[in-house]
């Protein structure tokens, strides 16, 4: 289900900004502790990807309104949710090419030369490589979200958006 956001109509695009940003940076990291203490929980990653994504978007807006350090927020938001992505690809291919060398091995009883079998041994190189990789994105992932808790991430974006709008008050 998507979040519905209270946008007003009265309100320039860049206060609505302002308004609705720290409540999508909430949601977001809504699930960061299931995240970082329970790596398997793949439902849990995907949820957290798809709600970084309005939050990804409405930055994206909102880099036109505000300073450099917005923009530099904006760019580890795009970071992270690259990360995200690329930690789901390798949780989608892995079972996938299970399943390619369960059928190779479903093959490979139906012949009874052994000279004519395939080696799903690529195959396993690739699923072990895979695994690999997706647990050291997985570990950078959570140290980059550990980090924000840390440096106080959201103070910084919503410091930034607070100075434009002081700029603009006070030339």
């Amino acid at each position: 289900m998507k979040k519905i956001y209270p946008v007003n109509k009265d309100e320039s695009l860049k206060e609505n900004i302002r308004n609705i940003l720290p409540m999508m940076y909430d949601e977001f990291m809504s699930h960061k502790e299931i995240i970082v203490n329970f790596p398997l929980r793949k439902n849990h990653l995907h949820k957290m990807r798809i709600s970084g994504k309005p939050l990804r978007y409405t930055m994206e807006l909102g880099e036109y309104c505000f300073g450099s350090e917005f923009k530099t927020c904006h760019n580890e938001v795009k970071d992270v949710l690259e990360l995200m992505g690329e930690i789901h690809d390798a949780d989608v291919m892995v079972p996938e090419i299970s399943l390619h060398i369960k059928e190779i091995r479903l093959f490979n009883q139906t012949l009874p030369d052994v000279k004519q079998r395939f080696s799903p041994k690529t195959l396993s190189y690739c699923i072990k490589e895979k695994r690999e990789q997706r647990r050291n994105m997985y570990g950078e992932l959570c140290a980059k979200l550990n980090s924000w808790a840390q440096t106080g991430f959201k103070e910084r974006l919503t410091s930034s958006m607070r100075k434009e709008a002081d700029a603009a008050v006070n030339p």
